[in-house]
């Protein structure tokens, strides 16, 4: 066997030590960064030349896999993800805190945590005890462009939300320390988006966010780092530094509970409670002391002032929402330990998110301009008349849609008056962008989930079906091979083009993964999916029509410049504009009711009731054999004359309340449903009871 991996285990622990002596001889740090990108770049070496000595690469790699995927396979695991956490953490902590002593000691000391998790529990030079020929390949879903690129672009914001809190412990917070704050968030914001936008056509489901516990671990960070950069505005403000610290606590804490086994996901590493538990006492080694620190720190700083604002209300909202998505996320596992075992969905979240973004919204378009030009009249005014509009006209009576529109066109519109009252103020551009893209993703959210249609057809080749007065023809079924891959293409026509989903099957996996395929129609997206080969030689296909979806991924494209605007005040940045102007189910056409009004019911039974062989996704998402069969005996029961809630009982009966998305409303959810708000409530009066002079 080859002695690389003995090479790279040695390469580990002469990191350790050279970080142990860091800690007290800090121009030993660039050592320690030297060693570690070796680390780094020899496991990438492994990878790229197929070396089969390393048990990583036996698991993760294969020869016939392209490139990309293998130097992307690095990080598609838990060990490779955790050694390129650490060498961003690592790179950027000696870039910020070189200058700053105490806080290169602090990134020492977490670093040297880190590293000893790895040896320990988590190597990713483990040496092959026997010789084998080849790997077994990296799951289909992260052999993906944009999983190359988005969990460095993400792991680059949680690390450097770890910054702030370092030199806040040296001196203080600083404006130094604000743009740091704003590169976390703005590297967070893009990672956050790009995963959204893979989940939106890898997965094959047509949704962007499915409140996923993995998710739900990113969004939080991001959320209290939003908190914190509107914090700072104060530069001195305690506020800002504990908003910072809980991000930074929340970003460590989330990479426990989903590497534990915890919880279940879709984007999940393998299960492992030996090594969750060392990943418990690595964050308790390095937030304790840290806690301290930033106690001991908190009194120097002022006190932010409780004067009730627009924007002392909206970072209070923004952290309560933190506050929710992680009580969502955990009280199953809580109660799970009492034996109780519950789903928290997506239901319960867009309960209780969606009135404290909308919230937000309204702040976020009346304070920037409270005190020069009064934006708020004029605004409110174009947000009742978008709402009429789109009642009347647009015949939409969902107010969740409604709200969300008008809301989006408010803020959008008070953004615009207000930049024209103020003659452009550049120092304001960033912000404004920044408001913009939300009101600009809230009305994008809201249309296409308002107006969305969807259409399950079985066609044979040749023939043409209708979607949104769009006919699409199916021209050819033809078989195409890649690297690792045999796939059935479908070409299918419309008047802008062609679409080609896939069915993939990966022969060293032997899995068989679905591609959709996407037509962008200006701001409209056209999705389709292919299902399976029937009997009379004709083939499924899920087609989705979603109007104005790209005002969304638009919005979150200008919140990313929005960021780098307020980062490198490189005003060029602009002309990328342009650049940015260019809910799934799996069941299939035979499992249909012929009664419109029984699909209809199945389709919502089967939206309600999760497939409990799945990682969060409910019966109509799921392609497994057992949610098929199941949605085959939701339709029987309707056939045989059950009612809705006797099928929800009998699925209740045989797989507990864990079956239902939301969770029913019963002593053992009371605090699920009523604490967030009870702490709300109490939070809002503790905070504003008394006002500075």
């Amino acid at each position: 066997m080859g002695g690389l991996p003995y090479v790279g285990q040695g390469l580990l622990l002469v990191t350790a030590l050279l970080m142990s002596l860091s800690t007290r001889f800090s121009k030993l740090s660039l050592v320690s960064l030297i060693m570690l990108l070796s680390c780094f770049g020899l496991l990438i070496y492994a990878h790229v030349t197929s070396d089969f000595s390393f048990v990583h690469v036996v698991q993760y790699s294969h020869t016939t896999k392209p490139l990309l995927y293998k130097i992307s396979g690095v990080w598609g695991n838990h060990e490779g993800s955790m050694l390129l956490w650490l060498v961003l953490f690592y790179s950027m902590g000696i870039l910020a805190t070189r200058s700053y002593p105490k806080a290169l000691a602090w990134l020492n000391y977490i670093a040297l945590s880190i590293v000893l998790f790895l040896i320990m529990a988590c190597d990713p030079f483990k040496s092959m005890a026997m010789s084998v020929d080849n790997g077994q390949d990296l799951n289909p879903l992260l052999q993906d462009p944009l999983l190359a690129i988005h969990p460095p672009i993400l792991y680059l914001g949680i690390v450097t939300s770890f910054i702030p809190v370092l030199l806040a412990i040296s001196g203080g917070i600083s404006q130094l320390s604000r743009f740091w704050i704003t590169v976390s968030w703005t590297f967070m914001a893009i990672g956050i988006s790009l995963g959204s936008f893979w989940a939106y056509y890898e997965l094959g489901w047509g949704g962007w966010w499915f409140w996923d516990p993995v998710e739900n671990a990113a969004l939080v960070p991001w959320l209290l780092q939003t908190a914190a950069l509107h914090s700072s505005i104060k530069t001195q403000s305690r506020s800002a530094l504990s908003f910072c610290f809980m991000s930074m606590a929340s970003s460590l804490i989330g990479t426990f509970i989903i590497r534990s086994g915890l919880v279940t996901s879709v984007h999940s590493f393998a299960i492992d409670p030996e090594r969750g538990l060392f990943l418990a006492l690595v964050c308790c080694v390095i937030l304790i002391p840290l806690a301290w620190q930033v106690w001991k720190t908190t009194p120097q700083l002022n006190k932010m002032n409780t004067v009730v604002t627009p924007l002392s209300i909206g970072i209070f909202l923004m952290g309560f929402a933190a506050l929710v998505v992680t009580f969502g996320t955990v009280y199953p596992i809580i109660l799970s330990w009492f034996g109780h075992l519950i789903t928290v969905g997506a239901p319960y979240f867009n309960k209780t998110i969606i009135p404290v973004f909308l919230s937000i919204i309204v702040l976020m378009a009346v304070d920037p301009w409270e005190k020069s030009y009064n934006a708020g009249s004029p605004s409110l005014l174009i947000a009742a008349i978008s709402a009429l509009i789109l009642w009347d006209y647009g015949h939409q009576k969902s107010i969740p849609v409604l709200f969300g529109f008008a809301l989006g066109m408010g803020l959008c519109s008070s953004m615009v008056l207000g930049i024209i009252y103020r003659h452009w103020a550049k120092t304001k551009i960033p912000m404004v962008l920044a408001h913009f893209a939300v009101g600009l993703s809230a009305i994008g959210i809201a249309l296409s989930s308002g107006y969305e249609e969807d259409k399950l057809v079985a066609l044979k080749v040749h023939e043409t079906t209708t979607i949104h007065n769009i006919p699409i023809t199916f021209s050819e079924l033809k078989g195409e091979r890649g690297d690792n891959f045999m796939a059935q293409t479908a070409v299918l026509t419309t008047d802008k083009g062609h679409l080609k989903p896939e069915k993939r099957f990966f022969i060293t996996q032997k899995i068989i993964h679905p591609e959709s395929a996407i037509q962008s129609r200006g701001l409209d997206h056209l999705y389709v999916t292919l299902g399976d080969r029937y009997d009379d030689d004709s083939w499924g296909f899920r087609l989705s029509y979603k109007p104005w979806i790209n005002l969304m991924w638009l919005g979150f494209a200008l919140l990313g410049l929005a960021g780098f605007l307020s980062i490198t005040k490189r005003w060029w940045l602009y002309l990328l504009f342009p650049l940015f102007l260019i809910d799934g189910q799996a069941i299939e056409v035979h499992e249909q009711l012929p009664d419109p009004s029984q699909e209809r019911r199945a389709v919502y039974l089967g939206s309600q009731l999760l497939c409990p062989t799945c990682n969060g996704q409910h019966l109509n998402e799921s392609a497994v054999d057992e949610a098929e069969l199941l949605r085959k005996i939701i339709r029987r029961q309707i056939e045989t004359g059950y009612t809705d809630q006797q099928i929800i009982d009998w699925f209740v009966d045989r797989y507990g309340d864990r079956v239902l998305i939301s969770p029913p409303l019963g002593w053992a959810t009371l605090l699920l449903w009523i604490l967030p708000w009870v702490i709300l409530g109490i939070g809002m009066w503790t905070r504003f009871r008394h006002k500075s002079p």
